[in-house]
């Protein structure tokens, strides 16, 4: 278990070591950055580990490999993962008072789910019935376009995946979208918060990062400046606010994008 370097979220767990099957280019499982959380990884450990803490975390699963990748369908090790967490329990108040009684109210962590992959839906049951217990559980996936990208080769496009948080918000689960990254001439994020706005309750957006190393050209000072106004412009006609935290319609603009554009 790591903390993040993202403003939205304490902790992530990497549950599948590397490399990651689904193979973007835009993946950092090569970068330093990456290589301990990925080499190293014991989610089973870290997510019980979560449950001695004092104070609900923010817990995404996973920045780094894909935690539904095809060995999850006779591994489980991400379903075993979340089902640990669901059972994390906090006073959320010790004196909330209901007709003149005192009542234990719990919290969970919350955690943030994020796939590219479909075969999340293999587990939308147990999220379905973990969420109706009281589990603060929010299904999301990253959005780079609204079509299929060459940077993404796995077989699950962005098509695929606007569809996958289609049916989890159907079903009554919270969702989120991270569109990042932001990569230049093919991600386009007013098109896609058009085209999914209706099912997708929070969305992070984030600048493509570690240019050169990645192999990407370099990105002109100010391109992503214009179109991050008109992007915010664009949530708040839809009613959305700027929420650090994940809420029902928020958003949030990395601080990167926001220092950087």
């Amino acid at each position: 278990m790591t903390k993040t370097g993202v403003e939205y979220a304490d902790q992530q767990i990497t549950v599948y070591s590397g490399p990651c099957t689904l193979k973007c280019k835009y993946c950092l499982y090569n970068q330093p950055i990456w290589t301990y959380r990925i080499r190293h990884a014991n989610p089973l450990k870290e997510a019980t580990r979560l449950l001695r803490a004092k104070k609900k975390q923010t817990v995404v699963v996973s920045f780094t490999t894909d935690p539904y990748q095809p060995r999850e369908l006779t591994e489980h090790l991400t379903r075993k993962t979340l089902e640990i967490l669901a059972s994390s329990k906090f006073f959320r108040d010790r004196h909330w008072h209901v007709a003149g009684d005192s009542v234990s109210c719990f919290m969970t962590h919350r955690v943030m789910v994020l796939s590219k992959s479909v075969l999340m839906e293999e587990d939308f049951p147990f999220f379905k019935l973990w969420y109706q217990r009281g589990f603060d559980i929010w299904v999301g996936t990253t959005l780079t376009s609204v079509i299929p990208i060459p940077d993404e080769p796995c077989q699950w496009t962005n098509t695929h995946r606007m569809v996958m948080l289609q049916r989890a918000h159907n079903l009554g689960l919270p969702t989120w979208a991270s569109i990042e990254p932001w990569i230049p001439d093919k991600t386009f994020p007013r098109q896609i918060i058009e085209a999914t706005h209706e099912y997708i309750d929070w969305y992070v957006i984030g600048r493509l990062n570690y240019v050169k190393r990645l192999g990407y050209p370099r990105i002109p000072e100010g391109y992503y400046r214009e179109e991050t106004l008109k992007t915010g412009e664009l949530l708040r006609s839809l009613g959305y606010v700027l929420s650090r935290e994940p809420r029902k319609k928020g958003y949030w603009m990395k601080k990167e994008l926001i220092a950087n554009p």
